[in-house]
């Protein structure tokens, strides 16, 4: 049987009622911060837990929150105020002092503009200027690249750039602004031929850019990369290759607004090796059919050896030294050996460069032609 509360004695109760009473501390009591800082208030508090926490923005609920610590992530003039706590164990309860929360007063910036004329790209000439009120002046003015002006900072470089000022109460205030510059035309160059490759045999190369582009600027010039010299004002322009190597080709051009752009396009120019097959089957199986010549860096087999030379022609001969095909510009694979029985054959490959001629002679055997030169 439960005794009646008046039979314990007032020791017990003493203890009873120590073990439940709760304590609650806001700290800080009183804090200022600037405009955008952060802040926590923190619960200090005693007694036998667990514990629920419940804040009070000026003695209003705030229904979200209740945590031991209230949290300001960025504080806004709406956040001031007094914050108090009301802590609960479920035997006591306790409604803690009230922290203030103040702010410095805030900074504005009124004004932040393009000054100048837009530059041309890579030409730091950025102008900007800025005005700022509030807070605690005098302030101190941070633009990202190093200038400290307080209205009117030039030199800056196209980009984003982030402005920064801050005040005696070491509040800061920040803005991103951009430094645009003047927009340049699109001009690219073709070559021909349109290849990355060329050959010193066949060493001419031609670039040009299209005829519109001219109302967009007001003057160019070439440079092919073998040496200094600078082709001006000539669309499209030629130039012959004197030595093997790898080159940037530039078209530099001067816009209407007076900025200046260089386009590059690379370029091998290297010695031609052909290569000469020296047997072919014309059993059309589809394999080795025609007589063949390729460039020996050709592994895909898709260019022309022709390119690498200005002309060719083919002579061959059978062996009593009878002529049995010619042909001014042979294509690889156009003889197919029709008409003519197995056996060896005799070639002269002449192929005439800038700088010389390549001749090229040996021998050639067809195998399963089907033709027979006798009865």
């Amino acid at each position: 049987m439960r005794k009646p509360l008046s039979l314990i004695p007032a020791f017990f109760l003493l203890v009873l009622s120590l073990q439940g009473q709760v304590t609650c501390t806001v700290l800080p009591a009183d804090t200022i911060v600037c405009y955008n800082d952060s802040m926590a208030f923190r619960t200090a508090v005693t007694g036998a837990g667990p514990f629920t926490y419940q804040w009070q923005k000026n003695a209003v609920i705030l229904p979200a929150e209740t945590d031991s610590i209230l949290v300001f992530t960025q504080v806004t003039p709406g956040d001031t105020g007094y914050y108090r706590c009301i802590v609960s164990n479920g035997i006591d309860r306790d409604t803690s002092n009230s922290g203030h929360l103040r702010m410095h007063p805030m900074m504005h910036i009124d004004t932040l503009y393009r000054y100048n004329a837009l530059g041309c790209p890579g030409v730091c000439k950025g102008q900007f200027k800025v005005k700022v009120s509030g807070g605690a002046p005098p302030y101190v003015y941070n633009w990202g690249s190093g200038f400290s002006q307080d209205t009117l900072v030039f030199g800056l470089c196209p980009g984003m750039h982030l402005f920064k000022v801050s005040d005696t109460n070491n509040c800061v205030l920040s803005r991103d602004y951009f430094v645009d510059v003047l927009k340049l035309p699109k001009i690219d160059f073709t070559k021909n031929p349109d290849k990355d490759t060329i050959y010193l045999s066949n060493p001419f190369m031609t670039v040009q850019f299209p005829d519109t582009a001219e109302a967009d600027i007001a003057g160019w010039s070439w440079n092919f990369g073998e040496d200094t010299t600078t082709v001006v004002g000539i669309n499209p322009a030629t130039h012959t290759y004197t030595k093997s190597g790898h080159y940037n080709i530039s078209l530099s051009f001067t816009d209407l607004n007076g900025c200046d752009t260089t386009v590059q396009h690379e370029l091998t120019v290297k010695v031609a090796d052909v290569m000469v097959y020296n047997v072919f089957t014309p059993n059309k199986d589809g394999v080795n059919d025609n007589f063949a010549i390729r460039l020996k860096d050709d592994k895909a087999g898709t260019l022309d050896y022709r390119d690498a030379y200005i002309s060719t022609e083919l002579v061959v001969y059978d062996r009593w030294g009878k002529k049995v095909y010619e042909k001014s510009n042979y294509k690889s694979e156009d003889w197919d050996g029709s008409n003519h029985a197995d056996g060896v054959y005799y070639y002269v490959l002449t192929c005439h460069g800038q700088y010389g001629d390549d001749i090229f002679r040996g021998s050639v055997t067809i195998i399963g032609s089907g033709f027979s030169s006798g009865p």
